[in-house]
């Protein structure tokens, strides 16, 4: 207590220094700076007289320049002239600019129109658009891409490329559309029609992924068209027209799909024509079309008798209706009349903008020269007004210094303020001194104090480390306690548990309770009581030693059946791997062969009839019961059926064998093939897409050569350049032209010599 007395009158002495050590601070600062104020006075009269010197000089200066600034008159007729020119051309301008607006609406008139027009041309030459949707929808996926790429190389080509078909053929009546698009087969109208076999060659390298057909077609200039007569019996029966008269394609595509579908034997009925339709074979007519039915007729090549079947008629899905021709035209005729006026109108506009553009630089340039002189004038005033202004300023300037307080009072009322200041910091001195002298006093007694305080604190820091480690000695106590606790309750569980084990396999009777009793007390007694007993029972003999060696003999051989079952199946595991090793390595590629097949089959087959497919029949690890299933659909309401005479004609399955063998032809490594009569008993149809199949597949680079035997063959066939026609000439005259031919004579001379000897 008695040092923090003496500790609370050293912190008041201390407190009442600083205060009165800061009080002479700032009386310093305040004399100090009554005494630099005196110094700046000193200078700012010097300055100020220096002030006045220079202002009477300005002032003097501004008057001379003001006197002799001479007169100026604005030249105002010169501005209100060029003011009246700047009207006129601005009149004009907005007059050039009246009329441009006019113009461009007529113009913004005029491209409207001339959009509206390229819209609804746009629309309505979009029918190849949508015959090409028409196309992908029926199955040709990639039509779209085959026809861009097409066009984007158009001009690699030497002669003109049509295609798709479809897109081709121009026809205005959509019943006969209906009609043709049956009559033609499905793989002409997505096929791609060119003129020049190296076209033919690139299309088909090109668009071989797209899955479109190529045709080339040669002109044939000995063929002589069929020509249209339609006779007044067959007028009065209602025939009017043919398929090749009914539409409008390119020279080569009208060519193409007369000669692929025989147009020119097709003919066209009205409903008159149902009730006649018996008659039509006598005009030698074999295919006729009326709005209900198609009839055709066929001649047997062997019999000669004729049959005739009848379909129903269908219409159109793909050909669309073109008879807004008219109205293209005129609105073709439009968008030139409107492109041609838009230019016309937009070439004025240019003029007239030039000309706007002239007045108005005319106008700005005037404008800026009234300008200039506009500014000139107000300069002039300006700079005479502030040259007036500068001299009242100067004027002011020096009677305000005239009037400024004097230097002498100023600097005996700073001299009165610095004195003052003195003494009141003499005072704060004097107090100062005193307040040291009891500090003094007072930090001798605090010392003492405070050596007597710091001996009692050390011993209580002692007697603090003495109870602490009592504290300690006393927690490791406790905390043994508490686990020897809780190990006595863990054997009091097990005990309890073991117990109640006990109990649950016998109750403890009296009787047990004394033999227990009996037993020694201690685990390793208990063990060795426990051995003793074992060693016993296994010391009693069996009585009977024939039930322990039968029981051994049986032991072995269980383990030998073992042992052997054990061997036999990992032989077993060995032979299906070493099978599964083997059958590894050649049925993906079986497979593979057989997709591959399978591939090129379905995209054949699809052009010739409607589905097919080739798959390999597995049966397992039965390696001989292997084999490929073929197949086919040949109509759209029917589904795959195995090849077989149970499911189709002749005719189908040489379509479908000739297909399969040309499946082959890029997958087997052989010199040469040859296929005898497949054609024979194929109706004309299915013979000409067969015959095409064949020459295609035949014509591919790095195939072998096929050799096709037949009595006879259609006429118009497509021939490529790599096939070659071979004729086995026999008979009774055969001796004749083979002496003509034997020396490289022509075809005419055999035939020339034939007649000689009739």
């Amino acid at each position: 207590m008695q040092c923090k007395k003496f500790r609370d009158r050293l912190d008041n002495i201390e407190n009442s220094f600083k205060q009165m050590l800061d009080r002479e601070n700032q009386l310093s600062v305040k004399v100090n700076g009554k005494y630099k104020d005196m110094e700046d006075l000193e200078k700012q009269e010097h300055t100020r007289q220096e002030k006045i010197a220079r202002a009477e000089k300005d002032l003097a200066d501004a008057e001379l320049e003001l006197q002799n600034l001479p007169p100026f008159e604005p030249p105002k007729e010169k501005i209100e002239k060029l003011g009246a020119e700047i009207l006129e051309l601005e009149a004009s301008a907005r007059e050039k600019r009246y009329l441009k607006k006019e113009k461009e609406k007529l113009l913004d008139r005029n491209r409207v129109s001339a959009r509206q027009t390229a819209e609804r041309l746009r629309e309505m030459e979009n029918i190849k658009n949508k015959r090409l949707q028409a196309l992908r929808n029926s199955g040709a996926d990639k039509i779209f891409d085959a026809y861009q790429w097409v066009q984007a190389h158009q001009n690699e080509f030497k002669r003109e490329v049509y295609g798709p078909v479809l897109v081709e053929v121009n026809i205005s009546n959509q019943l006969h559309a209906g009609y043709l698009e049956s009559h033609v087969p499905y793989y002409i109208w997505k096929a791609f029609i060119t003129q020049d076999s190296t076209d033919r060659d690139l299309l088909f390298r090109n668009l071989k992924s797209f899955d479109v057909p190529v045709i080339n077609h040669v002109p044939d200039g000995n063929r002589n068209p069929e020509p249209f007569n339609i006779t007044q019996q067959m007028s009065s029966m209602g025939l009017y027209s043919r398929l090749d008269q009914v539409f409008d394609a390119p020279y080569a595509v009208k060519e193409v799909l007369i000669g692929q579908s025989g147009l020119e034997h097709s003919y066209i009925g009205s409903k008159k024509s149902d009730e006649n339709a018996d008659k039509a074979h006598s005009f030698g007519i074999m295919d006729l079309w009326t709005p209900e039915n198609h009839y055709r007729w066929s001649k047997s090549r062997y019999g000669g008798h004729v049959s005739a079947s009848v379909e129903a008629v269908s219409g159109s899905r793909l050909l669309l209706s073109n008879t807004e021709g008219d109205e293209l035209n005129t609105l073709r005729a439009k968008k030139t009349e409107f492109d041609e006026t838009i230019s016309g109108l937009e070439a004025s506009l240019k003029s007239m903008q030039s000309e706007i553009n002239g007045l108005e630089d005319s106008a700005a340039q005037l404008r800026k020269l009234r300008d200039n002189l506009v500014n000139e004038a107000q300069l002039e005033k300006r700079k005479q007004k502030e040259l007036q202004i500068r001299v009242n300023q100067k004027r002011l300037k020096l009677e305000s210094m005239g009037k400024e307080e004097d230097m002498a009072a100023a600097m005996s009322k700073l001299v009165q303020d610095a004195e003052n200041f003195n003494i009141q910091r003499f005072k704060c001195a004097i107090e100062i001194k005193k307040l040291l002298t009891q500090a003094t006093g007072y930090r001798r007694s605090y010392a003492e104090k405070f050596m007597a305080s710091t001996e009692l604190e050390i011993k209580i820091k002692e007697m603090e480390a003495c109870i602490k480690q009592q504290e300690k000695l006393a927690l490791q106590a406790s905390l043994h306690f508490e686990r020897c606790k809780k190990e006595m309750e863990d054997h009091r569980q097990q005990l309890v548990a073991a117990k109640r084990a006990a109990e649950s396999v016998t109750i403890i009777t009296p009787a047990l309770e004394q033999e227990f009793l009996q037993m020694p007390s201690t685990i390793e007694e208990l063990n060795a009581a426990i051995q003793d007993i074992t060693s016993q029972a296994n010391s009693i003999l069996f009585l009977n030693h024939n039930i322990l060696e039968e029981y051994e003999r049986r032991q072995k051989k269980i383990e030998e059946l073992s042992v052997k079952l054990e061997s036999d199946e990992k032989e077993l595991s060995a032979r299906l791997e070493e099978l599964s090793n083997l059958k590894g390595k050649w049925l993906p590629t079986l497979r593979n062969l057989v997709a591959q097949i399978n591939e090129t089959f379905s995209k054949n087959f699809q052009e010739m009839a409607v589905a097919g497919e080739v798959s390999l029949d597995e049966r397992g690890n039965e390696f001989d019961s292997y084999g490929i299933l073929i197949k086919v659909k040949f109509r759209q309401a029917g589904e795959l059926q195995v090849l077989s005479a149970h499911h189709q004609s002749g005719g189908e399955r040489s379509v479908s064998t000739i297909l399969y063998l040309v499946s082959l032809q890029d997958l087997t490594n052989c010199p040469f093939r040859v296929v005898d009569e497949i054609n024979q008993g194929m109706d004309p149809i299915n013979e000409r897409k067969m015959f095409q199949q064949l020459v295609r597949a035949a014509s591919q680079p790095n195939t072998p050569q096929c050799f096709l035997l037949t009595p006879k063959l259609l006429s118009d066939l497509e021939y490529g350049e790599a096939c070659t026609i071979l004729t086995v000439m026999n008979g009774p005259w055969i001796d004749q032209p083979s002496e003509v031919w034997k020396f490289g004579g022509s075809w005419g001379s055999v035939m020339g010599l034939l007649g000689e000897s009739h």
